[in-house]
C-alpha cells in the first residue's frame, strides 16, 4: 500500500471510528471540553508549523482574579496529549497580575512575539522559540505602551496580534472601547507602534484607529481574515453570562458592521456558563474558536479553556457552537487529528475502573450574582478521577484522603500519571499497590495493611502536570493518598463571587496507570505504523538523519548514519528516551523528509 493510500485509510478511520453525542452532560467521561485541566482563561491558541505543535497561552486563574499570576503555556502535537510548563518572562516584568496573552511568529523575521497586559500597561517580548525564554521587545526595557497613551482608561486591556500577510497589527481595549494600531519591527527585533500609517487617525502619543460598529463590545477583541473579509470577535456581558459576538469589515480599520449572531453563549441545558474571551484558529480546511468558560458548578472566577469548530456562510458565523465534547466529536481537520490521537493512546489501566474513596467532598451551593445553586452531597466523586474529563475532579472531605482503583486483574504497571487541580502547584502524596492475591476485592483492599510503596511523594516540591511516577510493579489495586498542597490561604486570594463554596480543595482531576510499554511508532496523525525496529528501502546511498523532538518542539535526540542503497534498518528501541510522547522526522538521502512519526516509550 502506498503512503497516500495508508494516509487515506488513517483519515477514514479517524473520521468514522469515534462517535460522540451532541448533548453530552458536563460529567460525561472523555469529554473534549475543557481541553486542558486547571483554570485558564482568555486563551490564545496558535499552531506553529515549525515545532508542529499547538500552544495555548492564557490568563492563569486560581488565585482571586485580581491576583492572576503563574504564567504557563500548554503544548501538544496531537491535541490529545498536553504538557504544561511555566513561562520564562523577561526579568523586568512583574508576574502578577498577568492578563490575556497573545503570541505570533513574525511573518518575515521568524521571531516569536508575546504580548501581555500587566499592571496598567501592554508589554511585548520576543524569542526564538514559542516557549521562550522571552526578551523584552520594547525600547528601554519598558512597556510597549501604558494606560492613557491611547485614549485613556482601559486602553491597555487585552492587546491581541493580527497578521495581515506581512503586516502586523494589534487590536486592544476594554470597557466598551476598541482600537487597532500597526506595529513596526526593527532589525534588532524591538517593536514600536507605527505612527506613519495614515489610516491611524486617532491618538497623540501613539497613533491608532478607534473601531466603530462593534455593537455590545466589552473586551477581548480578536481579528482574523477569511475570504477577503475582516472579522473581529469580542466578548460582551460578564461572568456566567459572558458571550462572544462579532462584526465584519472590508478593511482592518473598518468601518465594521455588527452581525447580530452570538457564537458561544450560556446554555443552562448543558451546564455551560460564561463562554467568552476567545481566539480563532485555522487548522487545515477548518476554523475553530478557543474560549474560556466557568467551571461547573459556577462558584467563582476560576475558568477553563474550551474549543469548538465554527463554520462560515458569507459574513455569517455559526452560532451556539459551545459543547461539552469539543473537537472530540464531529468531523474536520482538528477532529481527525484528535480521533487518530485517541485511537493510538496507550491503554490507561485506571480509566473507567471501579474506585473506592475515603470520602467525597460536598458542593455547598449558594446564592449570589443572580444565581441559586443547591447543595449537592458527594459532588466531587471518586469516579471523576478516572474519567478522562478535565471538567470533573475528586476531592476528599479531609486530609489525608485516599482513592483506591481496582484495575480488574493483575497488570505489570510501569508508571502512573497524576493531574491535580492547580497544575503548577506542588502536591504531596503517596501511591501504593496490592496484587490480586493480597485482596479478594476492593473493600478488602481498603482495610488491608499490606500495601506496598510505588511512589513516595510525601516531601514533593515538583510542580508539573501531569506528575509522572515510574517503577515496575505487579498490581491489581492502586491507591493514591493525598497529603497536602500549597494552596492559597489568604482571604483576598480565595474570595469568590458566590461566597459559600470556595472549591479550593485538594483535588485530583485524573489518575492514570500504564503498563510497562515498549516503543510504538506512529505517524504524524497518531496512527500505529508498527514497532521498532523499522525497515526502510533507500533508493540511493547517502546520509540518513533521524531527529526526535518532544511535544514542545525541543530536540531530544539526533541520529546520523551513512547508508548504502537498499534496505536500511533503524531501531527506536535503542534510542535513550524517557517515558513520554515524541515526534520524529527521518530525512532520506534524496533530501526528502519522511512522514513525521511519533515514538511512545
Amino acid at each position: 500500500m502506498t503512503q497516500m493510500r495508508i494516509l487515506r485509510a488513517i483519515i477514514l478511520l479517524a473520521v468514522f471510528g469515534i462517535a460522540g453525542s451532541v448533548e453530552a452532560a458536563w460529567n460525561t467521561p472523555e469529554n473534549g471540553n475543557p481541553v486542558v485541566p486547571g483554570y485558564f482563561a482568555d486563551p490564545s491558541i496558535v499552531y506553529d508549523s515549525i515545532t508542529r505543535a499547538f500552544h495555548i497561552y492564557s490568563t492563569t486563574d486560581g488565585l482571586w482574579i485580581s491576583y492572576s499570576s503563574e504564567p504557563q503555556v500548554w503544548s501538544s502535537s496531537d491535541f490529545v496529549h498536553w504538557k504544561c510548563q511555566p513561562m520564562v518572562l523577561p526579568a523586568s516584568w512583574t508576574t502578577s497580575p498577568l492578563w490575556a496573552p497573545s503570541v505570533i511568529r513574525h511573518p518575515t523575521n521568524g521571531r516569536y512575539y508575546l504580548m501581555y497586559a500587566i499592571g496598567n500597561g501592554t508589554y511585548i517580548a520576543y524569542s526564538t522559540s514559542p516557549l521562550g525564554p522571552w526578551t523584552n521587545a520594547a525600547s528601554g526595557n519598558t512597556a510597549l505602551y501604558t494606560s492613557g497613551q491611547m485614549w485613556g482608561s482601559n486602553d491597555w486591556f487585552d492587546a491581541q496580534f493580527f497578521v495581515d500577510t506581512n503586516t502586523v497589527y494589534m487590536t486592544f481595549g476594554g470597557g466598551g472601547g476598541c482600537g487597532i494600531a500597526k506595529l513596526s519591527f526593527a532589525a534588532n527585533y524591538l517593536v514600536t507602534i507605527d505612527n506613519t500609517d495614515a489610516r491611524m487617525t486617532d491618538g497623540t502619543t501613539h497613533k491608532f484607529k478607534r473601531l466603530t460598529g462593534l455593537t455590545n463590545y466589552l473586551e477581548g477583541s480578536c481579528m482574523f481574515k477569511n475570504n477577503g473579509r475582516y472579522f473581529i470577535t469580542y466578548s460582551n456581558s460578564a461572568c456566567q453570562n459572558y458571550n462572544v459576538q462579532y462584526a465584519v469589515a472590508a478593511s482592518p480599520v473598518g468601518p465594521f458592521t455588527y452581525i447580530n449572531r452570538i457564537i458561544v453563549q450560556r446554555n443552562n441545558a448543558t451546564n455551560i456558563l460564561g463562554p467568552g474571551h476567545n481566539s480563532i484558529l485555522q487548522y487545515g480546511n477548518n476554523w475553530y474558536i478557543c474560549y474560556h468558560r466557568q467551571h461547573y458548578q459556577y462558584v467563582d472566577v476560576k475558568r477553563q479553556t474550551c474549543i469548538n469548530q465554527i463554520t462560515f456562510s458569507g459574513d455569517n458565523i455559526s452560532t451556539g457552537v459551545q459543547t461539552q465534547e469539543g473537537v472530540w466529536a464531529g468531523t474536520g481537520s482538528l477532529e481527525t487529528l484528535v480521533a487518530a490521537g485517541r485511537a493510538a493512546m496507550e491503554t490507561d489501566l485506571a480509566f473507567g475502573k471501579t474506585v473506592l474513596a475515603s470520602s467525597e467532598s460536598n458542593y455547598k451551593g449558594g446564592t449570589g450574582n443572580g444565581e441559586n445553586f443547591a447543595a449537592i452531597t458527594g459532588f466531587y466523586k471518586g469516579s471523576y478521577a478516572v474519567d478522562r474529563n478535565n471538567g470533573t475532579r475528586w476531592a476528599p472531605t479531609t486530609l489525608p484522603g485516599n482513592l483506591i482503583v481496582d484495575l480488574g486483574a493483575n497488570y505489570s504497571v510501569g508508571r502512573c500519571e497524576s493531574t491535580f487541580e492547580y497544575v503548577m502547584r506542588w502536591y504531596r502524596y503517596r501511591i501504593e499497590y496490592l496484587a490480586a492475591s493480597e485482596a479478594a476485592n476492593i473493600t478488602a483492599a481498603q482495610s488491608s495493611t499490606a500495601w506496598h510503596m510505588h511512589a513516595d511523594r510525601s516531601a514533593n516540591t515538583e510542580n508539573v502536570s501531569p506528575i509522572t511516577d515510574t517503577g515496575r510493579v505487579t498490581a491489581r489495586y492502586m491507591r493514591i493518598t493525598v497529603l497536602s498542597a500549597n494552596l492559597p490561604t489568604a482571604v483576598n486570594q480565595i474570595n469568590t463571587i458566590i461566597q459559600t463554596d470556595y472549591a479550593d480543595r485538594v483535588s485530583i482531576v485524573e489518575f492514570k496507570a500504564f503498563q510497562n510499554a515498549t516503543s510504538q511508532i506512529l505517524n504524524r496523525n497518531g496512527q500505529r505504523r508498527g514497532v521498532a525496529p523499522r525497515t526502510c528501502i533507500l533508493e540511493k546511498a547517502g546520509r540518513v538523519n533521524l531527529n526526535i523532538v518532544d511535544i514542545s518542539g525541543r530536540t531530544v535526540y539526533r541520529q546520523e548514519t551513512m547508508a548504502p542503497a537498499g534496505e536500511f534498518i533503524w531501531n527506536t528501541a535503542r534510542v535513550p528516551l524517557a517515558p513520554g510522547a515524541y515526534f520524529g522526522v527521518l530525512t532520506l538521502p534524496d533530501g526528502k523528509k519522511g512522514n513525521a512519526v511519533r515514538f511512545v516509550k
